[in-house]
């Protein structure tokens, strides 16, 4: 999973999720139904408030990430 598709998707820069030292190794997958499936993360505690602000997060929240955005290859 490229680091630029997570940016995107969360509508952020590459810059931002290295601010709130977020990878997309860091991603959990997660069981939405029996057919859906997610990628989500908890809003890390070092998130800066100016990104907590652009996005509307608080610390700790769950944020999900389609999962059929990204190459589950590897790629």
């Amino acid at each position: 999973m490229k680091r630029s598709i997570l940016a995107v998707r969360l509508g952020l820069t590459e810059e931002e999720l290295d601010e709130m030292d977020l990878d997309a190794e860091d991603l959990d997958e997660g069981k939405v139904d029996e057919e859906k499936t997610t990628f989500y993360f908890n809003v890390p505690d070092n998130t800066p408030q100016h990104i907590l602000g652009k996005k509307g997060w608080s610390i700790g929240d769950r944020v999900e990430v389609p999962i059929d955005l990204f190459n589950l290859n590897g790629e």
